[in-house]
């Protein structure tokens, strides 16, 4: 039994009403726990799962008028129910508020010494995070793409010597089931596609 540290007057307790209510609540929950325990002894499993919901929410409700009445009654609570109002609340925090933005953009080549160019400078300017024997040349469209971008960020429409073929942006709140993407994954290009959930905006270009 939990004590209830009180400095109310002891009249406050024990009076004639507080021992008819308790005697009321303990008659409602002793009636409504023979008849839960019956219900759960008729069950097999096939039942609606929403029938033990409301068997289970009418006990509770009783155990909890009872717990109150004990107190009224006594000064004292024998059960703690505190902790399940506070599970309650922490299931009641706010969801992450979480938004895909999806892109996608075609580019053509037109001038590949120019891209090049770029690309080199681009990664003298801001060298990867590695010895300079490890730095992979610029000898490619994508490298020089990926190094200006690295430098500059989305520079689609400013890259040197290319032209865009068609671009498009999408951003998307998603809902369940919903997946994060999988930044360590080892094939990325599979992680590149919308989630499930909805488009709220839409760019695109061509």
């Amino acid at each position: 039994m939990t004590e209830l540290d009180t400095t109310a007057p002891a009249e406050q307790f024990f009076s004639a009403e507080s021992r008819a209510a308790l005697a009321e609540a303990s008659r409602l929950l002793a009636e409504r726990l023979a008849a839960h325990t019956e219900a759960l002894l008729a069950m097999t499993g096939d039942e609606d799962a929403a029938t033990l919901y409301e068997h289970n929410a009418a006990l509770e409700g009783l155990v909890e008028d009872w717990n109150d009445a004990v107190f009224e009654h006594t000064g004292t609570s024998p059960l703690l129910l505190d902790d399940a109002v506070d599970d309650e609340d922490e299931d009641e925090t706010e969801p992450e508020h979480l938004i895909s933005v999806v892109s996608r953009f075609d580019l053509k080549v037109v001038d590949l010494n120019a891209l090049l160019e770029a690309g080199r400078a681009a990664q003298e300017r801001h060298p990867a995070e590695l010895d300079e024997s490890e730095q992979e040349p610029v000898e490619t469209a994508e490298q020089a793409i990926y190094e200006i971008s690295r430098e500059v960020g989305e520079a689609w429409f400013e890259l040197p010597g290319i032209e865009m073929v068609a671009g498009a942006r999408a951003y998307v709140v998603p809902e369940p089931p919903f997946e994060s993407l999988d930044a360590d994954a080892e094939d990325v290009v599979t992680e590149l596609i919308a989630p499930n959930g909805v488009a709220t905006h839409a760019e695109t270009w061509a």
